[in-house]
């Protein structure tokens, strides 16, 4: 699958634009105090705060309420920990050691400050969150959860299929692989686009059961293909999030066992910001799964800042050549320079090149004439159910002559 990545709304959506004008403010200066400053600080407010309550006669007061203020601060400032340390030593001080009324020497309940100590926790907790990193909302979190729970469903009761695109070899004509695409066709509002439902399923952490849903499948009729003589090439997409799962490899060794596909007839693709999130782990699977017999393709190059790079470190056979170089080569001088160096690069690198999104004869005749190996988009194929094995064994296009 291709996974795009997909964010979601801040928390400050709802709010108008002079309240997210000022909180941005307050927390942009809170994040670039010191950090001891910021200590000092909220260890400050604390104690005035304490010497506040225990001014007005005690906690039967109001007072107690300046506490939050500190942790709030704690809680944009310090995250998680700043702001449970601050509820926690707020919890204490207006505890044991603040009396109920301070002229008459009555202490507290323990009761009354264990809910009041609850409280400033989940005060701190809810702020951690709400302004941390990921700016996600409370309501966009629900959302996300119902959807985690629909996208399981649909793949419990077998709404996800699978589809192939052929991959074919533009000097013979002939397909010489697919890659597997999944489709949901069972979605609650009808056919969903995988633009939809892929960042979802990535966003929510569905996407590996819903890839090795896709990597069963794939593998199954590979096999198929296999037993019937036709030696094609499976490509199959990871995501950021399945190349940083430890047991990844071990998944594609045993689906490959259990569907019994020779491990030189699957193609694992992965794109760059793939390898970004995770790179010690990426370079670990895939050299494992490359060492195992595995093809390693690297999808849409050319749109990222350092696929250079990771040609030097990653085992990669296959360049797929990115759809906004492909979709101007044959009218664009530059679009056709920068495809001609990168099937160039490819062979001296000892690699191939696939062509994607070839959708015009104008394209293949030129990329023909630059010498890329593999060419896949709608001119081609589209994606559809599996082919039979007779059909793979005829030319898709005429040979290159």
């Amino acid at each position: 699958m291709k996974l795009p990545g997909g964010v979601g709304e801040t928390a400050q959506a709802g709010m108008s634009p002079h309240t997210r004008e000022r909180l941005g403010h307050v927390l942009d200066t809170s994040t670039r105090t010191r950090p001891a400053f910021a200590a000092a600080l909220i260890v400050l407010t604390v104690a005035a705060a304490w010497l506040g309550t225990y001014a007005a006669g005690g906690t039967k007061s109001v007072l107690p309420q300046m506490f939050y203020l500190p942790i709030i601060f704690a809680a944009g400032r310090f995250g998680w920990a700043g702001a449970v340390a601050t509820a926690g030593l707020s919890g204490i001080v207006t505890g044991p050691l603040m009396p109920l009324d301070v002229a008459a020497g009555l202490a507290q309940t323990p009761e009354a400050w264990v809910a009041r100590l609850i409280a400033f926790l989940t005060v701190g907790v809810v702020v951690a969150w709400l302004t941390g990193e990921s700016r996600v909302s409370v309501i966009d979190f629900a959302r996300d959860a119902r959807a985690a729970r629909v996208l399981l469903r649909g793949l419990e009761r077998g709404d996800f299929t699978v589809r192939y695109q052929p991959v074919v070899d533009l000097s013979t004509g002939r397909t010489t692989g697919f890659e597997a695409l999944c489709r949901w066709d069972g979605a609650p509002l009808g056919s969903a686009a995988p633009s939809v439902f892929i960042p979802l399923a990535e966003r929510t952490g569905t996407v590996g059961p819903i890839g090795r849903f896709v990597l069963r499948g794939a593998l199954r009729q590979g096999a198929a293909w296999q037993s019937d003589g036709c030696d094609v090439l499976m490509a199959v997409n990871v995501s950021a999030h399945q190349l940083s799962d430890p047991d990844l490899f071990s998944q594609v060794r045993a689906a490959l066992l259990g569907e019994g596909l020779r491990p030189e007839n699957l193609c694992i693709e992965i794109t760059e910001t793939a390898i970004v999130r995770d790179r010690p782990t990426a370079l670990g699977h895939l050299q494992a799964l490359h060492d195992l017999g595995v093809t390693i393709a690297l999808d849409d190059f050319g749109s990222g800042h350092a696929s250079l790079a990771y040609l030097l470190d990653f085992p990669i056979d296959i360049l797929k050549i990115d759809v906004a170089f492909v979709s101007t080569v044959d009218s664009d001088v530059k679009s056709a320079a920068l495809v001609s160096g990168i099937v160039q690069l490819a062979r001296a690198l000892g690699a191939k090149t696939i062509a994607e999104g070839i959708e015009r004869p104008e394209q293949l005749d030129t990329l023909r004439a630059i010498g890329c190996d593999y060419g896949q988009g709608y001119l081609l194929g589209r994606p559809g159910p599996a082919p039979s094995g007779s059909a793979l064994r005829e030319p898709d296009l005429p040979a290159v002559t």
